[in-house]
């Protein structure tokens, strides 16, 4: 197969709800605007090529956010059997080669944030301002644990604990009209806090957080 690569832009994404289409073979049906909505999301990237070659007119898809604008590739490595390790051993010698560059590589797999290491350089005792808060899911109103809390601008980082509870100290250089609050958390839209009262000693903030979705649907633009 000829090596390819596209790119998948939809530029007015659907906000109709998947779950209530009708089971299709290639997707969904959408009862809204009577089409197929085929689900790339489940194809591999040489299935995704396949089927825009042979595609007749517009296509309404369903695909994981991080795909689009990215570069979807059906390239194959191979690894050429005149480059054993003989010639590897003296281009080596010869400082040509780098063995860290001499295998095939294989495809890259998505990789799931499990948290982050919380970063506290800020001593309480000589700031004025603490902000008590808690994150909890906006639709199920429960805590969210680890979420990221970051005074914005500055390396002050904290993660809520299993309560969704967090304290964080503010640097007096930060405590301003700008003053922000940057929250995310994996599987949610990141929150950013503002119009805090930064003359206070303490505050305290509850933010609701809204789920992210994770899949993008509408009329497909192709990029060859």
């Amino acid at each position: 197969m000829k090596p390819q690569t596209i790119k998948i832009n939809i530029a007015k994404p659907c906000h109709e709800n998947w779950e209530k289409m009708l089971e299709e073979e290639k997707g969904k049906f959408c009862l809204s605007c009577q089409k197929t909505v085929v689900d790339f999301s489940r194809m591999t990237n040489e299935q995704i090529i396949n089927y825009f070659n042979t595609a007749n007119g517009k296509t309404c898809g369903r695909i994981a956010k991080h795909q689009l604008d990215m570069p979807i590739s059906n390239y194959r490595n191979v690894k050429s059997p005149f480059f054993n390790k003989y010639i590897a051993g003296f281009l080596m010698a010869l400082g040509f080669y780098n063995t860290a560059y001499s295998q095939t590589s294989k495809e890259p797999t998505e990789q799931h944030i499990k948290g982050r290491v919380a970063v506290n350089s800020v001593n309480p005792s000589n700031k004025k301002l603490m902000i008590n808060g808690r994150v909890v899911s906006a639709k199920t109103k429960k805590p969210i644990h680890n979420a990221s809390v970051t005074i914005v601008g500055s390396d002050v980082n904290v993660l809520t604990d299993k309560n969704g509870n967090y304290t964080i100290y503010v640097p007096a250089d930060f405590q301003s009209a700008s003053l922000q609050v940057a929250i995310t958390a994996v599987g949610f839209e990141s929150f950013f806090v503002t119009d805090i009262d930064y003359h206070k000693t303490s505050v305290n903030i509850v933010t609701k957080m809204e789920k992210e979705e994770m899949h993008v649907m509408g009329d497909m633009v192709i990029e060859k």
